[in-house]
This record gives structure tokens, C-alpha cells and sequence, in this order.
């Protein structure tokens, strides 16, 4: 019977869709070690959190403004925060091309991010609230899985994709967007020009696509029913988080009694674009 499972199952991790290799200690690390730390913070005393954690606009330390990115207001809070956390991270180890990619974003993400969405939201929102919560990371994630849907599209689908793809990407994020807020026409309009303009710059790469439609129904023909149901629900969870940012910005700043950062997320999903993308032209300059 353990044969039969592993042959099921082992289809499902050998295709190219984890090409960067991942090991045994980035498992470890990225969804087991970040979790324990988050839920060790969470359950920490009320006392400890408030002095060290929650950020505090009228006691500003430099304790807090890192740490009130790693701590959580409620026990809902904390697990939707640590479900999207582990989505992103799955999807991103299954797209991801290089992991020496991903472990340096990971260092900018962990180290540096908390600082700038702590910094931002005290200048945006300012001093009526305070700030906690892992959600500006998270949001950082799923900019960075767009950046490493874009590498694997360009690698293994379309030669010819380019950044402007990524530019598209982020106008139609911001066209949803614009109906969770009070948006004029003209800002609609606007956006819509440029989306217009990029998808133009994009016809290579949907000339590209319809040569190879009938080459991608093939390699997903190839695949068993098991693994091909599997691809195609990675594709379609990877497609809705393309286009998560409108539910990062909520039209309603408070939910349950909490107050929504969306300047914290607007921070960490832009952070998780650019970033990488110049990381990856830095890299490439020093090769």
C-alpha cells in the first residue's frame, strides 16, 4: 500500500515546478522555524508584547518599530496572517527558479521590510492607532510571487515576456483597487491608458502564446490525472494571487473592532516587486 501512495505521490514533486532545488532545511526554515517564531511571539504576556512589540506611536522605540511586524492583536489576526503566509510561501517554492534568489529577498524581507512599513505607516496614517501585525510581510510575499511567476513564464513559456509584463500586472491590480476607494473617471481612464499601452508592448508574447497553445495542452496532456489536477490548481491559486492587491486594500479600514494597514500592505506587495527586480539586474551586472 506505501508503494502505491509514493507512487501517487512522488509525481506530484518531480516536475520543474520546484526547479530550484529546494532542500530538507528550507522546508524546515520557511514553514516550520518562521511559524514557531511567530506563534512563540503571540503567545508571549500581554506585558512583554506592550513594551516590546506593539508599536506604540506615543512611545516610539526602536524595539517596537521592528518587532510590531512579527506580533498579533487577536488569535484570528494571527492565523489569517500565518495561512497566507504559508500559501504564499508554497506557491512561490513551486514557481521559483533560483532559491539563492528567494534566500536574498528573504534577508531584505525579514531584516529590512519592517523597518520601512513601520517608518511609512507612522508618515501616512499617523499617531491615532497603534501598529502590529506580520500582514505588511505577507503582502510582501505575494508581490514577490508575481516576480517569480514572471521569471518562471519567461523561462519555461514565453522567451519573449519581459518586465513590462510585471507593470500590467500591478495597472490591473490598481484598476480593482480603484473600486474600494472614491475614484474619479478620469483615474480610471488613466490607468486604463497605460494597461492599453503596456498589453501593445506585450504583443510579441501573446503572438508567442498562441504558437505555443497547442505545445502546452500537449506537455499538460503528458502529465497523470493526479498531477494534472494538481497543475491545474497551482495555475488557478496562482492566477487569483496575481491579482490579490484589491483584498490587501480593503474598502473599509476596520474589520471586527481592528484596524486595517493598508499602507503597511500597499508597502510590503510594492516592496516585493521591485525589490527583486533589482536584485536580479544588480545580479546579472555583477555576472
Amino acid at each position: 500500500m506505501s508503494e502505491e501512495i509514493h507512487a501517487c505521490v512522488e509525481p506530484l514533486f518531480s516536475t520543474h515546478l520546484f526547479d530550484a532545488n529546494w532542500e530538507t532545511k528550507d522546508w524546515v526554515y520557511y514553514f516550520l522555524l518562521v511559524p514557531a517564531l511567530l506563534m512563540i511571539t503571540f503567545v508571549l504576556p500581554a506585558g512583554i508584547k506592550e513594551e516590546y512589540f506593539i508599536l506604540n506611536p506615543s512611545e516610539i522605540t526602536a524595539y517596537s518599530l521592528f518587532l510590531s511586524n512579527y506580533t498579533h492583536s487577536s488569535l484570528p489576526h494571527f492565523m489569517g496572517n500565518l495561512a497566507s503566509y504559508l500559501a504564499a510561501c508554497f506557491l512561490i517554492f513551486n514557481f521559483e527558479t533560483s532559491k539563492r534568489s528567494f534566500y536574498m529577498y528573504s534577508i531584505f524581507m525579514f531584516l529590512l521590510l519592517p523597518w520601512i512599513i513601520s517608518t511609512t505607516s507612522l508618515e501616512m496614517i499617523g499617531f491615532q492607532t497603534t501598529y502590529q501585525g506580520f500582514s505588511g510581510i505577507v503582502s510582501s510575499l505575494f508581490g514577490y510571487l508575481t516576480y517569480a511567476i514572471y521569471k518562471f513564464l519567461k523561462e519555461y513559456c514565453c522567451k519573449s515576456l519581459n518586465l513590462t509584463f510585471l507593470f500590467l500586472i500591478i495597472l490591473m491590480n490598481l484598476v480593482f483597487v480603484l473600486g474600494n476607494i472614491s475614484s474619479q473617471v478620469f483615474q480610471y481612464s488613466l490607468i486604463i491608458t497605460f494597461a492599453l499601452i503596456l498589453v501593445f508592448l506585450q504583443k510579441d508574447v501573446i503572438i508567442e502564446v498562441i504558437q505555443k497553445h497547442v505545445e502546452i495542452r500537449k506537455w499538460l496532456g503528458r502529465f497523470p490525472n493526479l498531477q494534472k489536477i494538481y497543475l491545474i490548481i497551482l495555475f488557478l491559486a496562482a492566477i487569483n494571487f496575481l491579482f490579490i492587491l484589491p483584498d490587501l486594500i480593503p474598502q473599509d479600514n476596520m474589520q471586527n473592532g481592528a484596524f486595517i494597514n493598508s499602507i503597511g500592505h500597499y508597502t510590503g506587495y510594492f516592496f516585493g516587486i521591485f525589490v527583486p527586480i533589482i536584485l536580479g539586474i544588480s545580479s546579472e551586472k555583477l555576472s
